[in-house]
């Protein structure tokens, strides 16, 4: 978003514009006093924010104009958070180097700034919970958030949309949390590092209807209509982190450990998607809340999810889809309610694949919620079962399928057919009478269910079926209509 100016900026024209986006998004931007000379405005008692209420405070501030058009911002040192309601303390900015320039971007302003390290700082106190009525003691909070290494830009760019952008890059990102609740004796303590974290996010603004207005599921169907949209997109490296709880009733001490990873979301009028992997998963938890130490570890972990927004005349694309890998316990866990290893110690899987067309209108299921008028129908139109699968000490389940819909009756008539196979089940079956965990009895109901729906399959401890849809709302379960 970033680039190289091409009309001169000057001080008070960035001055506005930051008051002209803040009321954008009902946000009172302000300054006690404003004094401007030889291109160099000083600002002193700066305020952003909720007209009426507390907000973000800078002590002072420069905007200098330079030669090349750009203008060379350097707030204060003193940059706070006003705490408001019961909430008391201080919530503090703090910089190392912190340098943001303005330039001119595309018709509008971008900003690129940088800082060796920058830190929000909190220590503050609220009213703890009470539970006979007196007055409990203040909970004690406080800790830091901080990037090191941090650039990016931001910008804001006019047109029929008007856009915010923001993109970030910082060698880590790292916090620490403390917490003392005297209420619930009650301490916490948790650190986390990240490596390697980059940001890209964009915000376009409806062209008439301010966010302020949007006070309905309709005004929201009309923002949408009009172009309001949110994407953003996220990465980041290994990461690490602890946290440890002081607690006669649930005492804890995890260290916890993952991989790099990526996700992406997008809203429009169109599209509601949410995607994001990551490499893996390590948790270990110390003797406390749990007799023994647990430790649960994953291999590659994937979600996806996808969804229309409102309905249209041409149905559009969902999707679901989740993917965990090699997930484990430890043997002493295991061994809390398998003590014989009656059951495999295999890792588990699971995979979710699943997609087709359909028309949903989510404005309009929000409209139906909070009015209580009839909802809108979901019209699918076609259902993909490209993959179905668990496996879990020692059995797996296997399934795919493909299905159309018909609409025209009001409710969805499915049309099409679905595989699904059983490995190892009785297996299970056996293994779970031998823990303790399933009764004879709750295992024969179980033998019973299999049985009506599923045939033996060419192998030992194999199980089939095959679900048909078929015209008429007919279901058949391996070639047997339902009810059986």
């Amino acid at each position: 978003m970033s680039g190289t100016a091409h009309a001169a900026l000057t001080a008070d024209q960035v001055w506005q514009s930051w008051k002209d986006a803040g009321a954008l998004v009902g946000l009172t931007i302000s300054a006690a006093t404003e004094n401007n000379s030889g291109g160099v405005l000083t600002l002193n008692g700066v305020s952003i924010a909720p007209e009426g209420m507390p907000g973000v405070t800078i002590s002072d501030m420069t905007l200098t104009e330079a030669s090349d058009g750009s203008v060379t911002i350097a707030p204060g040192a003193d940059i706070g958070v006003a705490m408001s309601g019961d909430a008391e303390g201080t919530v503090k900015l703090t910089h190392d180097g912190l340098t943001i320039t303005a330039h001119e971007a595309d018709g509008g302003v971008a900003y690129d700034y940088a800082a060796a390290k920058l830190d929000v700082v909190y220590d503050t106190q609220y009213p703890g919970t009470s539970f006979d009525g007196s007055e409990a003691p203040k909970v004690a909070a406080s800790g830091n958030v901080g990037f090191t290494n941090l650039s990016g830009t931001y910008s804001d760019t006019p047109g029929t949309n008007r856009t915010f952008g923001l993109d970030l890059k910082a060698d880590t990102l790292a916090y620490t949390t403390n917490s003392d609740d005297p209420g619930m004796e009650m301490k916490q303590t948790s650190t986390s590092e990240t490596q390697g974290v980059e940001m890209s996010l964009d915000f376009a603004l409806p062209s008439t209807i301010a966010l302020t207005a949007i006070a309905s599921p309709a005004d929201f169907t009309t923002a949408l209509n009009e172009g309001l949209s949110f994407s953003l997109s996220t990465k980041q490296g290994e990461s690490k982190g602890s946290m440890k709880q002081e607690s006669s009733f649930m005492p804890m001490d995890l260290m916890m450990s993952a991989g790099g990873g990526e996700g992406t979301m997008l809203f429009n009028k169109d599209t509601f998607s949410i995607k994001s992997q990551a490499a893996g998963l390590n948790i270990e938890s110390g003797a406390g809340m749990m007799p023994v130490p647990v430790k649960v570890t994953s291999g590659p972990m994937e979600f996806d999810m996808t969804s229309p927004v409102i309905a249209t005349e041409a149905a559009g694309d969902y999707s679901f889809l989740l993917k965990l890998t090699d997930f484990s316990l430890n043997e002493e866990a295991w061994a809390m309610f398998d003590p014989q290893a009656a059951l495999p110690r295999d890792a588990a899987q699971i995979a979710i694949d699943i997609s087709g067309k359909t028309k949903i209108d989510l404005p309009g299921l929000i409209t139906a919620e909070e009015s209580g008028v009839q909802p809108p129908v979901p019209a699918p139109e076609s259902l993909n079962i490209t993959e179905l699968g668990l496996k879990v000490a020692g059995a797996a389940l296997a399934g795919t399928g493909a299905f159309t819909f018909d609409n025209s009756m009001g409710i969805p008539m499915p049309l099409g057919e679905a595989n699904v196979s059983v490995t190892g089940a009785n297996a299970l079956i056996d293994g779970l009478i031998k823990t303790g965990l399933l009764s004879e009895d709750d295992a024969m109901g179980a033998r019973m269910m299999m049985g009506m729906f599923f045939v033996p399959g060419a192998n030992a401890d194999e199980l089939t079926s095959k679900i048909e849809a078929k015209e008429g709302m007919q279901i058949l379960v391996n070639g047997q209509p339902l009810p059986m």
